[in-house]
């Protein structure tokens, strides 16, 4: 559905926010498109989008998409910094769609308008942060578009609200959908690929299942933990915390070959040691943080 290779892009002469960039999302499934604030996922998304040219390969739907209408026919872009017209009420926003998509599903912006609570008289202006969200989330849904792009559609959600917006992504099983998250103890269980980026490069990319088994945490008294490291080789640390009762690690398994039976074993043989998978959220949490590595 998506391939991009050497993926380079910016705003002003000599500033890349994407550099060198290479991954591939297939299709029918939902990717997790997670990163700190500026790392570009919204400039990457507007690539896919075919809204903002970038050096390298990009394809989409095996096109290149910048400004390509048959690709930009079957995708929408959606998110509250994709704003909508102010004075167009939802009614009105509603029409436009309908002719802009021929792919346009009436019925499902109905029943999804009437699910979040939009008043279909209301101006765009007039509408509360969540409920431009959730204009957004109708607006994309009901496109009957291919590819969804979704960036950070749940701002302003309430908690209520928020499960409104993970149950219809569950209904929309079958389609392609690049979500941009922070809610990742959320979107977890949506997930079924996960493309983590950070100052414009791909960090880590892969099955939802696998990434997290791919960290795992060692815990005991200091020396302990430092003697199941040593056992363990040239695995990146990192993330170590010092308590009171003992030492904490994460470890980053990555291509040396170990996997969490092969570190569990090394503490066996140590002593007292405690070794746990992390989960997603936790994994990336201690890549984007800074620690005390080795």
């Amino acid at each position: 559905m998506i391939t991009a290779h050497n993926l380079s892009t910016g705003y002003r002469r000599n500033s890349e926010v994407l550099q060198g960039m290479s991954f591939t999302l297939e299709p029918g499934l939902i990717h997790g498109l997670i990163g700190r604030n500026g790392s570009g996922k919204t400039t990457l998304l507007r690539v896919i989008a075919g809204q903002l040219a970038a050096d390298g390969k990009v394809e989409v739907f095996g096109e290149p998409p910048f400004d390509r209408a048959e690709v930009m026919d079957r995708l929408v872009l959606a998110g509250i910094d994709a704003p909508l017209p102010d004075r167009w009420s939802v009614s009105t926003l509603l029409d436009v769609a309908a002719a802009r998509w021929s792919t346009w599903n009436p019925a499902r912006a109905a029943e999804l308008v009437s699910r979040f609570d939009l008043s279909p008289d209301t101006r765009y202006s007039e509408l509360s942060r969540g409920q431009k969200s959730a204009a957004s989330i109708v607006l994309a849904v009901a496109s009957g578009c291919e590819l969804l792009l979704l960036d950070e559609p749940y701002l302003g959600l309430d908690v209520a609200k928020r499960e409104q917006f993970y149950r219809t992504l569950r209904e929309e099983a079958g389609r392609t959908i690049v979500l941009s998250t922070h809610h990742l103890h959320e979107a977890e269980k949506l997930l079924d690929t996960v493309l983590y980026i950070d100052d414009g490069r791909v960090i880590l990319h892969g099955a939802i299942d696998e990434v997290p088994a791919r960290f795992v945490q060692v815990s005991g008294a200091p020396d302990d933990v430092d003697r199941v490291l040593s056992r363990l080789g040239s695995l990146r640390e990192l993330r170590r915390e010092d308590l009171s009762l003992g030492r904490r690690s994460i470890i980053d398994l990555g291509d040396g070959g170990a996997d969490i039976d092969a570190v569990s074993h090394a503490a066996a043989q140590v002593g007292p040691v405690k070794v746990t998978e992390l989960t997603l959220e936790n994994a990336v949490l201690a890549m984007t943080t800074t620690g005390d590595p080795r």
